[in-house]
């Protein structure tokens, strides 16, 4: 087996992973960064617009008076107080600098109101990234600095032991023809992203997992949860679903932006489930977590109904609502459309969804039942009701504002879009310390070890909140955190040498 050595370990190179690897770098810390994939970046690189701060510069010059305390017992309250209250503390009062740090790593941010319509009124915390083009090729360049330091970056390389024997004596590492190393190192930090890329831990977790659209890392296979469990790491948690946004299929879905499928299941129509009945105030579909979370709710799958009358109406008209990721995908100060249409190749789009199956179409209500194994009197009781409240501009039940009760259900051709609950990811993992060290069940650390990102317990309690880049913005600063707590360990052991 083939030898290596280093001072650091660092297992995945998305936002955690990057931003330990810049702290090393600058603190001139000697470490091997691993990546399974054929280059840099997780998540964060490939998906997230933003990350959330308190207390940055930007904010402060623009008089934002939301800091520490709001958003520390915000958080606190969102979660039932099922908390880290330590390391949400030192995140929270590290995320502002954190801003900095991002604009020296190439990653430069500004403060802007949130992407969702739903938040536009929330305080100002959101620092969207500048350009995001530039933000993936910056991310890009960083690993030709860490090498040129001394440094090593393996792609296609991922962690499967450890060497570990009352402190890390190595990590066994993998490449993609199945060739081992043995890096000899003295700490490793496991940011590799939680574990939405096991199948087998996402069924032991969700019982809808088979339904979920996942968007986010499938490399992620809970490996730094998995190695730290080995040694006796807590993971003791309620799972926690990175849920955002839903769609159809990878092929129609909010990042492509390519199908008027796609654009019509992110307006408030009318949403049934699995059972024929409605179950949410459609307009939830403004707040992307929560959107997910709703269908999350109702065994990850629905369906988005309309007749042929409205997808009429929308091929030749402007329709006064708004595209859910009409904000996201805006740059910095780009203002956004508030109306959807005319859309004149919707027929088409429908046409070639209802051949692939992300769209069912049936001539009568009874076929669309059949169809989508629906209760067909659950079905006509539905849509009599929802009708209703059209018709009369009052929704009594889930009380969607009258002016989006817009379309009726009632002329065939018939059209139900399968929508599936989406994810980036998975929140929880192992529990830590504010150290990001990993904690055994008697709440001692594990010597040597850093959990970080969406590999660790404690920000949430049972679901992803809304306020927007979070997971992200702890993505990097607890990177940050782990790559500080290793530079001052490996200082003191060799003090104590």
């Amino acid at each position: 087996m083939k030898t290596l050595s280093t001072e650091v370990v660092i297992v995945g190179s998305g936002s955690a992973g990057i931003s330990a690897g810049f702290e090393l770098y600058q603190q001139k810390t000697p470490f091997v960064l691993l990546e399974r994939g054929d280059k840099v970046g997780g998540a964060g690189k490939f998906g997230a617009h933003g990350v959330f701060a308190i207390d940055s510069k930007q904010q402060r010059a623009q008089g934002v008076t939301y800091g520490y305390q709001e958003a520390f017992q915000g958080f606190t309250d969102y979660n039932h107080y099922f908390v880290n209250g330590e390391l949400l503390s030192r995140f929270l009062k590290a995320s502002g600098k954190n801003i900095d740090r991002l604009a020296e790593m190439g990653l430069p941010v500004t403060v802007e109101q949130s992407e969702q319509r739903a938040h536009l009124n929330d305080p100002l915390v959101y620092h969207k990234f500048n350009n995001f083009k530039e933000k993936m090729t910056n991310w890009d360049q960083l690993p030709a600095k860490f090498e040129a330091a001394g440094n090593r970056v393996l792609l296609e390389t991922a962690a499967v032991d450890l060497d570990y024997d009352q402190g890390l004596k190595a990590v066994i590492v993998e490449d993609a023809q199945g060739n081992r190393t043995r890096i000899n190192a003295q700490k490793v930090i496991f940011a590799d992203g939680g574990y939405c890329g096991d199948a087998q831990m996402m069924a032991e977790k969700y019982a809808d997992a088979a339904e979920f659209l996942n968007l986010g890392e499938r490399k992620a296979d809970g490996t730094g949860i998995k190695l730290a469990q080995k040694l006796g790491a807590d993971t003791t948690h309620n799972p926690v679903l990175f849920a955002h946004g839903c769609a159809p299929s990878r092929q129609i879905n909010p990042m492509r932006r390519d199908s008027s499928v796609e654009t019509l299941t992110n307006l408030p129509l009318l949403w049934l489930d699995q059972t024929a009945n409605r179950f949410v105030n459609e307009d939830v579909v403004y707040d992307f977590a929560m959107w997910a979370n709703a269908a999350h709710n109702v065994q990850g799958k629905y369906y988005v109904l309309l007749d042929q009358a409205t997808l009429d109406h929308f091929k030749t008209r402007e329709v006064p609502m708004e595209d859910t990721f009409e904000r996201q995908f805006c740059e910095v100060g780009e203002t956004p459309r508030t109306t959807v249409g005319p859309l004149p190749g919707i027929q088409e789009d429908f046409d070639q969804a209802i051949a692939s199956g992300e769209v069912v179409k049936a001539d009568t209500i009874a076929e669309l039942a059949t169809a989508l194994k629906l209760p067909l009197a659950a079905l006509q009781r539905s849509l009599k009701v929802y009708n209703q409240a059209v018709t009369t501009q009052q929704d009594e039940v889930f009380l969607k504002p009258s002016d989006e009760l817009q379309f009726t259900v009632q002329t065939g051709p018939y059209y139900a879009i399968v929508e599936h609950c989406a994810i980036l990811g998975t929140l929880d993992g192992v529990n830590v310390n504010r150290n990001c060290e990993p904690l055994r069940a008697d709440g001692s650390p594990i010597k040597d070890l850093y959990v970080v990102g969406n590999n660790v317990n404690g920000l949430y309690s049972d679901g992803y909140p809304s306020y927007e880049g979070i997971a992200n913005g702890f993505a990097f600063v607890s990177g940050w955190i782990a790559a500080q707590e290793a530079v001052k360990a490996l200082a003191q052991q060799k003090v104590e040498a």
